[in-house]
This record gives C-alpha cells, sequence and structure tokens, in this order.
C-alpha cells in the first residue's frame, strides 16, 4: 500500500501522534542495543558469573533482533504491519519487565531474547509504516528523523544506563521501558490505521536458513575464545555454511523471497560490506569502553557514562547536518569522511593508555561520534538508493540486520578478548588490558569500513562517467 493513497485519509494531528509512537518504540529498542554496556561489569558481581559471560546480556538481544528481522519484515506483508507492531510492542515491554525481575543470569538472558524478537518487530514495520502513513512530500523528514532516532538511541544507551546505575540498581535500566512501551501501543491502538495485508506466500523455508545461518555465524564467533570449544565453534560455522548455501538456494526459487538475491548489485554490496565492518568496530567500542573506564580508569558506572557522553551528544547535533549536506553533495564523499575520522577517533581511544587526563578522554569519544553522525546518514542513504523500489523493503530488513548482526560479532570479539585475557577469572587488570588491547580490532574495522567506502565511491564514479 502506497503511502500516498493513505495520508490524504488522516488528519496531522493523527499522523504525528502515530509517528511519536513509531519513534518512541524504536528508540527504547535501539536504546536497550547498548544500555546494559556499562553495567556489565556490575552485573558480573552482582549475578555472581565470570565477567565475559555477562557480555551474553548484550549479546542475545542483538542475536536475536538479527535473527528476527528478515523473518518479521515479510511477515508484515502477511498479517499487516499495524497488527505486527501491535505485538511487536507488547513483547518488547513485558520482556523489559521479565528482564527487570531475572534473578540469574540465564533468565536475564532469556528474557533479552524475547525482547530483541520484540524490538526486531518493530524496526521491521517501523519504516514501513512511516512511508504509508506520509505523503512522498514529507518522507524524506520522517524518515530522517527515524534515522536519526536510531542513531541516538544506539549511541546514548551507555550514558544514560550510567545515569539510571547512579541512582538506582540495574534493574532499572529495563524498567524503563514500561510505561514507554505501555503508552506507545496504546497511542498505537488509537491512531494507527488499519491496513489489508498483502496476502501471499510466505517465506517459511528462507526465514528459518537465515536465521539459522546468522544465529550459527555468531555464537560459532564466540565459541573460538577457547581450545575446548574450538570443535564447537568448528560445528556451528561449518552450520552457518550449510544454512547459507540452502537461503541462497531458497530464494532462487521461491515466489515472494525473503531477501531478493537481485538486491545485491556492486553498488549497493559495498555499501552493505561498509556499514557492516562500521558496526563491527562501533559494537566493539560501546561494550569494551565500559570495562576500561572501569577497570583502568577506576570509574564508576556514572562516571564512564559522562566520559562516553560525547559519542551521542555530538550525533544529536551533527547527524542532521549531515543529512541536510547530502542533499547537496555527494553522500558517499560524506560517509567516507565520516569514516575517516571514526578512525581517527578509535586511534586515539586505543592510544589513551592507563592514566589519560579527562579531556583526551573526551575529546577521542567526542571525534569518534563526530565521524560516526556525519557516515550513518549519507551511507543509509546511499543504501537505499542503490536498492531498487521494489526491493525497499528487503532494503529495509538488510539495513536493520547489517546493523544488528555488526554490533552483535563486536559484542563477541570483546568477549573472545576478555577469555583470551584470563579476564574471566575477575582480575581487574586482565580486563582493563583486554579492553584496551580490543580496541584495535575496532580501529582495523573502521579501517576496513574506510577502504571498502573509497572503493564505492570510485566504483560510483566510474559508472556515473560510463566507464
Amino acid at each position: 500500500m502506497t503511502s500516498s493513497a493513505a495520508a490524504p485519509t488522516l488528519s496531522a494531528r493523527r499522523r504525528t501522534l502515530a509517528l511519536v509512537s513509531i519513534l518512541l518504540s524504536t528508540l527504547t529498542g535501539t536504546i536497550d542495543t547498548s544500555i546494559v554496556n556499562v553495567a556489565l561489569p556490575k552485573l558480573a558481581t552482582d549475578l555472581h558469573v565470570a565477567p565475559s559471560e555477562t557480555v551474553w546480556v548484550a549479546t542475545a538481544f542483538l542475536l536475536a533482533v538479527a535473527c528476527s528481522v528478515p523473518a518479521t519484515s515479510a511477515l508484515g506483508d502477511q498479517i499487516g504491519r499495524r497488527r505486527l507492531y501491535l505485538i511487536g510492542v507488547p513483547v518488547f515491554t513485558l520482556a523489559s519487565l521479565g528482564c527487570a525481575l531475572a534473578p540469574t543470569l540465564a533468565v536475564l538472558v532469556a528474557f533479552r531474547v524475547v525482547q530483541g524478537i520484540g524490538s526486531a518487530v518493530v524496526l521491521a514495520v517501523a519504516i514501513p509504516l512511516i512511508r504509508r502513513l506520509f505523503p512522498p512530500e514529507r518522507l524524506g523528514q520522517t524518515l530522517g528523523l527515524n534515522a536519526m532516532t536510531v542513531a541516538i538511541g544506539t549511541s546514548a544507551g551507555p550514558t544514560l544506563g550510567g545515569l539510571i546505575l547512579a541512582a538506582l540498581p540495574w534493574p532499572w535500566l529495563f524498567l524503563i521501558n514500561v510505561p514507554i512501551g505501555v503508552a506507545s501501543f496504546v497511542l498505537a491502538l488509537v491512531v494507527l490505521p488499519k491496513g489489508v495485508p498483502e496476502r501471499g506466500d510466505y517465506d517459511w523455508p528462507g526465514a528459518v536458513w537465515a536465521a539459522g545461518a546468522i544465529a550459527a555465524l555468531l555464537v560459532g564467533v564466540r565459541q573460538l575464545a577457547a581450545v575446548t570449544t574450538l570443535w564447537h565453534a568448528l560445528v556451528l560455522l561449518v552450520v552457518c555454511a550449510v544454512c547459507a548455501v540452502l537461503f541462497v538456494r531458497r530464494e532462487r526459487m521461491a515466489a515472494r523471497p525473503l531477501i531478493p538475491l537481485g538486491l545485491f548489485t556492486g553498488p549497493f554490496s559495498l555499501t552493505v560490506g561498509t556499514a557492516w565492518a562500521s558496526f563491527l568496530g562501533q559494537g566493539i567500542a560501546f561494550v569494551a569502553l565500559p570495562f576500561l573506564f572501569q577497570t583502568a580508569y577506576g570509574a564508576s558506572p556514572l562516571e564512564s557514562a559522562l566520559l562516553f557522553t560525547p559519542w551521542p551528544l555530538v550525533i544529536v547535533v551533527v547527524a542532521p547536518l549531515s543529512g541536510r549536506i547530502a542533499d547537496r553533495v555527494r553522500p558517499a564523499v560524506l560517509a567516507l569522511t565520516g569514516l575517516v575520522v571514526l578512525t581517527i577517533g578509535l586511534v586515539m581511544l586505543a592510544l589513551l593508555g592507563s592514566a589519560p587526563p579527562i579531556w583526551l578522554v573526551l575529546l577521542s569519544t567526542a571525534v569518534c561520534g563526530l565521524g560516526y553522525g556525519t557516515f550513518q546518514s549519507p551511507n543509509n542513504r546511499d543504501m537505499m538508493a542503490a536498492a531498487p523500489l521494489r526491493y525497499a523493503a528487503s532494503a529495509s530488513a538488510v539495513l536493520n540486520t547489517n546493523r544488528t548482526v555488526g554490533q552483535s560479532a563486536g559484542s563477541a570479539v570483546v568477549s573472545i578478548a576478555l577469555v583470551v585475557s584470563g579476564a574471566a577469572a575477575g582480575s581487574m587488570a586482565a580486563q582493563s588490558s583486554a579492553a584496551s588491547a580490543v580496541l584495535w580490532v575496532a580501529v582495523v574495522a573502521a579501517a576496513a569500513a574506510t577502504i571498502l567506502s573509497a572503493v564505492k565511491l570510485r566504483v560510483t564514479a566510474a559508472v556515473s562517467l560510463g566507464r
């Protein structure tokens, strides 16, 4: 259903309230990708588990989102996006309550999985719902608000988590979602217009193979941490390869493929690869920095959050400006510039040492925010523009999956570093050393993204010149 067909039937007030509901749910879902990161050292103490195990609290959520987004994106066409949204919001909200009440790490991780599934539903239908709510002449502005909400939510999580932990115990990291979720659900129930599902052949096999490949890859990578689990890693990576092959075969023959293979043309594939490498670097930094700040620098969760604050704060200022500038210059040039700055910022963080001045820590995180804020909007715009219009929904699913898989891989890399360094035994010095060392992996990831972005820029320039 096109936005132009639906938009004239809605009042401006109803559209605005519907957008508020969608943005609130998107914000809480993206905040939860990183809000627990500053609490991981504390969770290890309170739940009496190894620090490397608490990384699962972050990984489980991202893993669930990554596995679920492709399936839920296509499911919206089957049962209706409004109906799916009204399922996803309460699932996420109730799972947040379950996380807050969890007595053990295992229960907490289980509810984080359910929470991730609910978040995936919201993320999968958010952009299609916005496109249906607003006429074409307002889509750029509203989609820009959605992109900024995702960027702010993803980056502001550690800061918000630190502020909460300064006054309240860790369950409040999840309890704050409950009133927001209730408000978002009630708003959506009242103002979201009903639509007619585009029923057709749902690609269930494709959904299963895609989820299997993603889960096996991310869990398998994490099992590389120790010699005793190497055989687990080998089995899981083989499962990943088998599922990937079966997924490709299925998509070639499906009447309505989950992710059409024709989507992955040259420019689109390069944009996806660039974004994935940047998300990997960001995911590593977001999990490693709280360990670094709290072990090497002796910072409290609140102090750790304040040291991290310049990153999201700069994004809030820069991301909208970057989106506007991308209307006047080539987005690929702006994205490449942002990646260069992000790489420089990560190098600064990796070189901080054990006792840096506070101003240097704040400057380093601010440079990272400047680079990431400059990069994300133009790159997302390039990704969506590189996809044919008929694949717009699938491109959105790839964008969301790409982000969560990259961030999940980043948290897995930190977990591996903690185990390999001996930090699993609880040594503060080992945790500090591992957190500092793994930041160089983030630097490599950002540098790889920069190289891919430069290649994409050259390829698109050659295409435009007819070479």
